[in-house]
């Protein structure tokens, strides 16, 4: 018995789900009827002059469901904008109906909601003007208003949608005597009547699906209506466009005046040879920034610090999913550091500096991140006071940044209205551009601290020693053994210990300019060599050469980024969805 009451439970459980109906959203209604009054004329130029009165009745379930509804107006025409304008929102006695309104695209969104829920039939009434809303057809031979009503935008039917058009009295003359009209979704040419009145024609369609729509069309002599001027002098906004973007030109001319000028380096010695030695008394953090490679500083300036016995790398046990290992750094004395390294060991290790301690690699230590961020705002500083880099003409590179700026912004900002209101064609979009190359000019260009003879010649010495370091082993042997070579500092080249020692002073130098990992394959040939491994670094286990300079190379990307701050219609042509207008909407 308690099974047979169970299953009976299950049974009309079952039916209960078959019979109950989905669950209803805003768009689950219907409409009884559209109706558009459309009345046509032409203002003063001869362009169209379009006023429209809308009335939608919606037929509501009596479930509290819908506030109100939706329409979607199109605001566009052939590619321009129609100066779409709401006069009313009332309801079907004259009453006036709460209403908002939001650009979407070519669209105006035009939502019409209560406080409280509606339910059965309720009217909607919407009166609105437009402008420039017909043009002339080649295949027809004719001006055209060729217009969608409802559109094909709804997910509602409609029971019956009329369009009846109003003509002015000076344009029934200018009539062809053609109109068609057709219903559908998009693209069909379904049914539809077509009826003469006094003053225009009416069109009615019946029994319109959801995303169906009817389209008329109605033809008169070419040049009734004027059309639309869209030229560059139709409204003022390309010619300040234009100003704009000749303004940002200028400002770019003067940018690049005055880098040749004011902003010029110091030519330097003009020659450049092999360097196979480090600048003599110049910190190495500075030597990045001349040679314009600080964005290697931080790797290069560990590796110096290592090598010359201040810290030590230590590879470390893979963490997590990783089969790479780690790195850290071993702080082991700031003894006969200048002034550069100690502040950079200090925002490595802290104030202490205590031997033995530690820091991994693992991740971005921000702490360390803004005390070197600091310290090379610092480097930069002393270049200048220090002669390897001249002042800036503060006041010349601020007139022409800021006149670059404001020639920027008049044509982007009149390049944008005149691309919204479909004047000018494609040239507002050209000086905009314009207007935007020439502040990236302008920016590159000032964007350049000059370099006085002392940097200019110590630049060359660095491009000299990149020189050195991209040779190959065997031709940076040969200008070791030259007598140019030989006569800076002589370098036994049969005393495998004297190349390890050149070779380890070179290796930050080599990550500075992005040859670590080929440096640090040579230097750990070396070592094997000499049967030796570098005290400054650890690895996990036994020394070998090819892992040393994968390591290396990986010390160098690790220390960058944990210390790096990161047709016409009328003719019979008509389809649904082919004019201007229309739109849709939906339930709110």
């Amino acid at each position: 018995m308690k099974r047979l009451i169970v299953t009976a439970m299950l049974a009309a459980a079952i039916l209960l789900g078959v019979a109950a109906p989905a669950s209803a959203g805003v768009d689950d209604f219907s409409f009884s009827s559209f109706d558009g009054q459309y009345t046509l004329g032409r203002d003063d130029a001869g362009r169209s002059v379009l006023t429209v009165v809308e009335t939608l009745v919606a037929v509501f379930p009596q479930t509290d469901q819908n506030h109100g509804i939706r329409r979607e107006l199109v605001d566009t025409y052939d590619g321009h904008p129609t100066d779409l304008a709401i006069a009313s929102v009332t309801d079907g006695n004259g009453r006036p109906r709460g209403f908002t309104t939001k650009s979407n695209n070519e669209f105006l969104d035009v939502t019409i909601a209560a406080d409280s829920f509606v339910h059965g039939s309720q009217t909607y009434v919407i009166t609105y003007t437009q402008h420039n809303v017909t043009r002339y057809f080649a295949d027809t031979k004719a001006d055209e208003f060729y217009w969608d009503t409802n559109g094909t935008g709804w997910a509602q039917p409609f029971g019956e949608v009329t369009a009846t058009v109003h003509l002015a009295p000076s344009l029934l003359p200018r009539l062809t005597g053609k109109a068609d009209a057709a219903s559908g979704v998009a693209g069909a040419t379904g049914p539809a009547t077509i009826a003469r009145t006094d003053d225009g024609f009416a069109f009615t369609a019946k029994n319109l699906g959801p995303r169906q729509n009817l389209t008329f069309a109605i033809g008169f002599a070419p040049g009734t209506f004027t059309p639309r001027d869209s030229g560059f002098f139709a409204a003022p906004w390309p010619s300040l466009s234009l100003l704009g973007a000749l303004g940002a030109i200028a400002a770019a001319i003067g940018a690049i005046v005055l880098r040749l000028t004011r902003l010029r380096d110091a030519p330097g010695r003009g020659i450049i040879i092999p360097e196979y030695l480090p600048p003599k008394g110049v910190p190495l953090l500075l030597s990045s920034t001349i040679a314009g490679k600080a964005a290697k500083a931080n790797p290069a300036q560990i590796l110096d610090l290592a090598v010359s016995g201040r810290l030590r790398v230590l590879e470390v046990e893979p963490t997590g999913f990783s089969s790479k290992p780690g790195f850290a750094l071993e702080f082991i004395t700031a003894k006969g550091a200048n002034p550069d390294e100690t502040e950079f060991l200090h925002a490595l290790f802290g104030d202490s500096l205590t031997p033995g301690e530690q820091r991994t690699l693992k991740k971005p230590d921000q702490r360390a991140v803004k005390r070197i961020t600091a310290l090379m705002r610092r480097v930069r500083s002393d270049a200048t006071s220090d002669g390897y880099r001249r002042r800036l003409p503060a006041a010349r590179m601020f007139l022409v940044v800021a006149a670059s700026v404001a020639a920027g912004a008049v044509s982007f900002l009149f390049g944008a209205l005149a691309l919204g209101d479909a004047v000018g064609g494609i040239a507002p979009g050209v000086f905009i551009g314009v207007g935007i190359l020439g502040f990236v000019v302008t920016v590159v260009a000032v964007s350049h601290v000059p370099l006085e003879p002392r940097g200019a010649e110590l630049r060359e010495y660095l491009k000299g020693l990149d020189m050195y370091i991209s040779l190959a082993e065997a031709d940076r042997l040969r200008y070791l053994q030259s007598p140019q070579g030989a006569e800076r500092a002589p370098i036994a080249t049969d005393d495998k210990a004297q190349l390890v020692k050149l070779n380890e002073r070179l290796l930050p130098y080599a990550v500075l300019f992005g040859n670590e990992k080929e440096w640090a394959r040579e230097l750990g040939r070396y070592y094997e060599e000499l049967g030796q491994q570098p005290t400054w670094y650890a690895g996990r286990s036994a020394f070998n050469a090819a892992l040393f300079a994968n390591s290396i190379g990986s010390v160098s990307v690790s220390a960058s980024s944990a210390y790096s701050a990161s047709s016409g219609g009328s003719g019979g042509g008509a389809v649904s969805g082919g004019g201007g207008g229309g739109g849709g909407g939906g339930g709110v």
